[in-house]
């Protein structure tokens, strides 16, 4: 993630392709992963190769946000729609993401299913992190709330199920 949060691509890139390659070998090896590593699956390095794409396409422009987007939306599907009683916070933080990297990617109806998604899960979550994510995805929705209903829609549930935390976001006001 300090890649994508850098907009390093080739970097990220570089680190994506260790980890992929290191968990493959593991695999192959049937060598039994560190306790500290034991959760990640390869389900869950697309979720966090997924968040770091949506990271790294805010730094970029074109065909290279747009491709980052995409293939966001593809790894982060997995995590983000197979909930769990155990891990809801994860799963609502994914959720929140796949929505973001659906808006950037200028996919509002899918953009609005994540949202509405998340905002099913959040009641439960008291994370100020997956707060402060649902925020992001608040400001970005709104920003499209003026001319798609469907939008105001989206964020009225979210407003409902979620309030504006702590100054970060003025989505009432589309």
């Amino acid at each position: 993630m300090a890649y994508a949060a850098a907009g390093d691509l080739s970097g990220f890139q570089r680190i994506r392709d260790q980890s992929q390659q290191a968990l493959d070998h593991a695999d192959s090896h049937h060598d039994p992963a560190p306790r500290w590593a034991r959760y990640v699956t390869r389900t869950e390095l697309d979720a966090i190769t997924g968040r770091g794409m949506v990271t790294l396409a805010q730094h970029l422009t074109g065909r290279h946000q747009q491709r980052l987007l995409t293939n966001a939306t593809t790894l982060l599907h997995d995590r983000a729609l197979t909930p769990t009683s155990t891990y809801q916070r994860s799963t609502l933080r994914h959720l929140t993401w796949l929505g973001l990297a659906h808006a950037h990617a200028g996919d509002l109806d899918q953009a609005g299913r994540a949202a509405r998604a998340a905002a099913r899960q959040a009641p439960q979550i008291t994370s100020p992190r997956c707060r402060h994510l649902i925020n992001d995805l608040r400001d970005t929705l709104a920003a499209h709330a003026p001319r798609t209903p469907a939008i105001r829609s989206v964020l009225d549930d979210l407003n409902h199920n979620i309030p504006v935390a702590g100054g970060n976001g003025s989505s009432t006001a589309y």
